[in-house]
């Protein structure tokens, strides 16, 4: 985003009076509506038709589905701007793909920006949430023919796939702008729902061959489609009134927002807060839950902690963490926190967790190993995890990536900062946030931009982790009292040769016939024992 802190507008109130120069508005001289949150707020960009711009039934610009999206996003502190601007009533793909390509510049419709004018290529390289609404144009002249010489499917047809040849077009355009955005293609209603039998079936038929086009279409280009024919088609009475207008009322475009586009967009990966928060199970009826601060417009007044969805306790906004004690043995639990902010408004999308008190935790294939103790006490205290077939693998080599999600979950260490590695895209959302949260906390280091997740993660390489978690902790470097009596571990470096001592000299590693075996992979059993051995440590 350009603006580490834009202007917030009130939606509703801007939008109503539809105007193009946002008014700014303090918190103190209006009702606050921002629920704190603990989402990055977004920048929304709205791309399209008339559907987009809002035109109404009887044929007058106001609120349309994407002002209802943005009113409801900004509300839950979602998202800090929003831009429809860009939308035009009677704009076809076409339209839409030349406006993007010559980098128009039009005056803002929404709320958020410090400027009346911006252009769109810049407007889409900071928009994380975009919505694209086209198409209905480029065949509504077809369509009004044939209220009088019948549906011509060829020509439909035809006009259909030139406006996916555009609408193709037009999402490879926001790709190369802005691969990261989240794009929200609107599907098609049945506009025409008054014909006569005979047309609607022949409609009906072409309107899903259409869908299914565009459907692909997004899909294809990596953006999501959004369905509309059957919420449109509940109550046509209601949100298509006018006969002599495709377009739709209020109550239709509130019931395309809420029913349509916000359940899918909410789904994002966009509004994940649940690495936001950790826990940690200390005994049979003991849990420390640590969460990060919420943001909010005005500022958090206090937290609202949840357990198994009943209101346990509030605590004071400069207290991130609780320990939940009496808690039943081998039981489940959902903790949710909530933040509050002085206007009482409750954060919507707020971290929450899950987890089992200490009960017997057993594995098929631990039952005579060595680390069996080690394994079962890591997995008790949600270090490490089984497999879904029960069986722990103990002698399986652990990646780079693995050891640090697990000494993350083991600190309980968060963040809301990105790892600059370019290999961890892959991952899911949780495990790319651990990488990050011990890249953050200096655990990690990686090489040239690459973190190399899926190799194995070395003897040495796990020395260093724990070492500089152990500073990280105790905001102090170890210092070795001895010499370690390895005899191939001269040629690494000296943090690398202290990390090594650290662990000798707590026990937690002892070698063999006097070598350490730094280059050697570390199996899931060692891993085990120098984790919860490095956990006793700390406590």
């Amino acid at each position: 985003m350009q603006f580490s802190k834009k202007i917030r507008f009130l939606a509703a109130s801007v939008l109503a009076l539809q105007l193009t120069i946002p008014v700014v508005a303090s918190a103190q001289e209006t009702n606050d509506t921002i629920a704190p949150s603990w989402i990055e707020q977004v920048d929304y960009v709205a791309l399209g038709d008339s559907l987009a711009h809002g035109m109404n039934e009887v044929g007058v610009i106001g609120l349309g589905y994407t002002d209802f999206v943005a009113q409801v996003l900004q509300q839950e502190g979602l998202i800090t701007s929003y831009n429809k601007g860009f939308a035009y009533s009677g704009y076809t793909t076409k339209n839409v793909l030349m406006d993007l390509q010559s980098d128009v510049e039009k005056p803002v419709t929404g709320f958020g920006y410090t400027s009346e004018q911006v252009k769109l290529r810049a407007s889409i390289k900071e928009a994380e949430l975009i919505t694209l609404t086209a198409g209905a144009n480029d065949l509504l002249p077809i369509l009004n023919e044939s209220i009088a010489t019948g549906v011509n499917a060829a020509q439909i047809l035809k006009a259909s796939h030139e406006a996916m040849k555009n609408i193709a077009a037009i999402l490879e355009e926001i790709s190369s702008l802005n691969p990261q955005a989240q794009v929200y293609v609107m599907g098609y209603y049945n506009s025409f729902p008054y014909f006569n039998e005979d047309l609607q079936s022949q409609f009906k038929v072409l309107l899903a061959v259409m869908n299914t086009s565009i459907k692909t279409t997004a899909e294809k280009a990596g953006a999501v489609f959004v369905p509309t024919f059957e919420v449109v088609a509940k109550d046509v009475a209601n949100y298509l009134p006018n006969p002599e207008n495709i377009h739709l009322s209020e109550a239709g475009y509130l019931a395309v927002a809420n029913e349509a586009f916000l359940p899918i967009i909410k789904t994002s990966k966009l509004w994940d807060a649940s690495t936001a928060i950790r826990v940690n199970v200390e005994n049979s009826t003991t849990v420390q839950v640590k969460w990060l601060a919420a943001t909010d417009n005005i500022g958090v007044t206090n937290y609202n902690i949840y357990v198994n969805g009943q209101l346990t306790s509030s605590q004071s906004a400069d207290k991130t963490t609780i320990k939940l004690e009496n808690l039943a043995h081998n039981t489940a639990y959902t903790v949710a926190v909530k933040a509050v902010d002085a206007a009482g408004n409750e954060s919507v999308q707020s971290p929450t967790v899950k987890f089992t008190t200490e009960g017997t935790l057993g594995f098929t294939d631990t039952e005579n190993h060595w680390a069996k103790n080690f394994i079962q006490k890591a997995a008790q205290e949600g270090i490490m995890k089984g497999y879904s077939d029960g069986t722990f693998k103990p002698e399986q080599n652990v990646t780079r990536a693995q050891m640090a999600t697990m000494l993350v979950r083991s600190l309980g260490l968060t963040t809301k900062e990105k790892a600059p590695f370019k290999d961890i895209a892959s991952y899911d959302a949780e495990t790319q946030q651990e990488i990050s949260a011990a890249y953050a906390y200096g655990l990690i280091k990686g090489n040239n931009g690459q973190f190399n997740p899926g190799q194995p993660v070395s003897r040495a390489q796990l020395a260093l982790m724990i070492s500089r978690a152990y500073e990280q902790q105790l905001k102090q470097a170890y210092v070795p009292k001895n010499d370690v009596p390895f005899t191939d571990i001269a040629t690494y470096n000296v943090e690398t040769q202290r990390a090594i001592a650290m662990l000798y000299e707590f026990g937690m590693v002892t070698g063999s016939n006097g070598e350490f075996l730094p280059a050697a992979s570390t199996k899931r059993s060692h891993a085990a024992k120098i984790l919860v051995n490095f956990s006793e440590l700390l406590k």
